[in-house]
């Protein structure tokens, strides 16, 4: 077919074209004589990506030049508006009014080769259309131009790209990805290059197959292209009939493609997908700037996008940007091979901030179990998050927290706005906690009372929460503890029966189920010594002077942010359930209403109140 790629190529985002056949010759006989210096490039030696962003405020942001780099935040924050900025600058033209800017004030760019190269590579990667007259290159969501305007960026030093940009870069937002996905008319001539990214499917049979790939694998269906009318369109499923020679078409085929839905007419979530995938298979671009990619995707179709785009950066050597609020997401992205950074926006007013955890960073947070199969993610997107110990725990602050916003308390903060993350125990706070401090995540402790029982673990969660231990609160730490610290007592026989008949005592004609079983065993881990006896009387545990030491310790350690269980451990916040432990707790106590207790309510508001001062809001 007249326009098709010959020659070496590979498939997806990576596949380098050579030129079509007479292109090579049309490009030297339209340039030889008026303007020879753009004639004898080398496209090897041409390159592009953005390497750093500079904010108003100063903060700097550098971006991953063969992966992807995240772009996260809470709502509103201006994620889009700073895909937008990048774009605008990118795509400026020297000498001429920069674009107005809320977020960035200035962007660097890599830009290797000089403008033959730059030639040489739109050669290779573009149709070359007109005479000596009105040269230029195009390529779909690339207008022509004379190709003395297309390169004139590129031997300059600074780093905007002008008449390049649509060639360099893809930039794709929820709404105009629909487009993408419809139908486009035939082309008039078999000379006339592709202007819509169905053109390309036609063109090369191997773009289809990749894009079918990615539909099987996240829709479970294939596509196939239909060509037989003055409109091009992409339908779903598969024909059982072979395709018939180009001359003979038969009824029985046309009513069978006839009867293939069209793409345009499915859902959002496949629309929007497959029109963000077919422009990037059907070109390769060196910078690809997607906002929301996940809209209108269910999660297990954003997890798999997320995987794909990760794969095609690392795999092709792509330069991926994308602002994202979603986890799913975000995870397919750590999931595949692809180097990640995370920025994470918040805003002060007017006044944008950028936070990154490079790539070394992401890597540890996503090959640590313990936090890779929790929902640490999450927290990337909230305005505060509160750490404990279970997801019991969690749940039952959640509801604390609903009870007191519904009181009418003034000053806390959006209820949507607050996650409560589970960390597996004490000793998973300080890690969750560092990860998400890392990006300037709002970060609150609330583990048991006996986390006083060890200095150094204390000591790193407080810093893990980006707070400081200092002479004050060591000092402090020593008054409080000193008479606990000493070793366990030996369990006695008398000590587990007290314990069984503290928990069951009131409950002696229930059939003894599992729930019982658990209740008990979970008590008695617990273990015995004075910090069991933390757990269970809370700060009656300490005696004479450490009495008023432990008080000013816990206001020292909320002001650092980590607010402690004044009771003991968060069961002891419900005194009105006689479960202490055990699955069937949390409903018991919900039920109960334990959670608006004046105990519960006053630990909440503890809790909320060092997280509001420290995200100053």
């Amino acid at each position: 077919m007249a326009g098709a790629i010959h020659g070496p190529q590979w498939d997806g985002l990576g596949m380098m074209h050579a030129m079509a056949p007479g292109q090579g010759e049309k490009l030297t006989a339209a340039l030889s004589d008026r303007s020879p210096e753009l004639l004898g490039g080398d496209a090897s030696k041409f390159g592009f990506a953005l390497t750093k962003a500079r904010l108003l405020n100063g903060d700097e942001v550098a971006f991953t030049t063969a992966g992807v780099t995240a772009i996260v935040g809470g709502n509103n924050v201006g994620k889009s508006t700073f895909l937008v900025e990048l774009i605008n600058l990118i795509a400026h033209h020297s000498g001429n009014t920069p674009p107005p800017s809320r977020i960035v004030s200035s962007i660097e760019t890599l830009k290797e080769g000089d403008r033959r190269d730059a030639v040489a590579w739109l050669a290779e990667h573009a149709t070359f259309l007109g005479d000596a007259n009105n040269p230029g290159f195009q390529r779909p969501n690339a207008g022509h131009q004379h190709v003395q305007q297309q390169v004139s960026h590129w031997g300059s030093a600074a780093p905007e790209t002008g008449p390049m940009h649509p060639f360099l870069c893809f930039y794709g937002n929820a709404q105009g990805r629909f487009g993408m996905a419809g139908n486009a008319q035939l082309r008039d001539s078999h000379e006339e290059p592709a202007s819509h990214p169905v053109h390309a499917l036609q063109d090369d049979r191997q773009l289809l197959d990749e894009l079918n790939a990615t539909s099987l694998e996240i829709f479970r269906t294939q596509l196939t292209l239909d060509n037989l009318g003055r409109t091009v369109r992409l339908r779903v499923g598969a024909l059982s009939l072979p395709a018939p020679p180009v001359d003979a078409v038969t009824q029985e085929y046309r009513d069978a493609m006839a009867q293939l839905p069209e793409l345009d007419a499915q859902g959002d979530g496949m629309r929007s997908l497959l029109g963000l995938l077919l422009p990037l298979i059907t070109a390769k671009y060196p910078l690809i700037a997607i906002d929301e990619p996940e809209a209108f995707l269910h999660p297990p179709q954003a997890h798999a996008l997320g995987r794909s785009l990760g794969s095609l950066a690392a795999d092709k050597h792509v330069q991926v940007i994308v602002a994202t609020h979603d986890k799913d997401f975000l995870a397919g992205l750590l999931e595949s091979d692809a180097p990640v950074s995370v920025v994470r926006l918040t805003r002060d007013g007017s006044l944008v901030r950028a936070h990154q955890l490079p790539e070394d960073g992401v890597r540890d947070l996503w090959t640590d179990p313990v936090l890779r199969y929790t929902n640490v993610l999450d927290g990337l997107f909230y305005q505060l998050v509160v750490l404990a110990e279970a997801e019991n725990d969690c749940s039952y602050l959640a509801a604390a927290l609903d009870a007191l916003s519904e009181s009418g308390f003034e000053g806390l903060p959006a209820k949507n706005e607050v996650l409560f993350l589970p960390t597996g125990g004490k000793d998973g706070m300080a890690k969750v906690a560092r990860s998400l401090s890392s990006v300037n995540v709002p970060v609150v402790a609330a583990p048991d009372l006996d986390a006083l029982s060890d200095r150094g673990k204390l000591k790193a969660l407080v810093e893990a929460v980006g707070g400081s231990w200092n002479e004050d609160l060591d000092s402090v730490y020593d008054a409080s503890t000193r008479d606990l610290r000493v070793a366990g007592e030996v369990v006695k026989v008398g000590v587990v029966v007290d314990a069984v008949n503290q928990l069951l005592g009131g409950r002696r004609d229930e059939q003894y189920t599992q729930e019982h079983r658990d209740t008990v065993k979970a008590q008695l881990r617990a273990g015995s010594g004075p910090w069991a006896e933390v757990k269970q009387h809370g700060l009656s545990a300490f005696k004479g002077e450490a009495g008023p030491s432990v008080r000013r310790l816990l206001e020292l350690l909320a002001d650092q942010h980590v607010v402690l269980v004044h009771d003991g451990e968060l069961e002891s916040l419900a005194p009105e359930v006689s479960a202490r432990k055990g699955p069937g707790w949390l409903s018991a106590a919900l039920e109960a209403g334990a959670h608006k207790n004046n105990q519960t309510q006053a630990h909440i508001l503890r809790v909320v109140s060092s997280g509001v001062a420290k995200t100053g809001s």
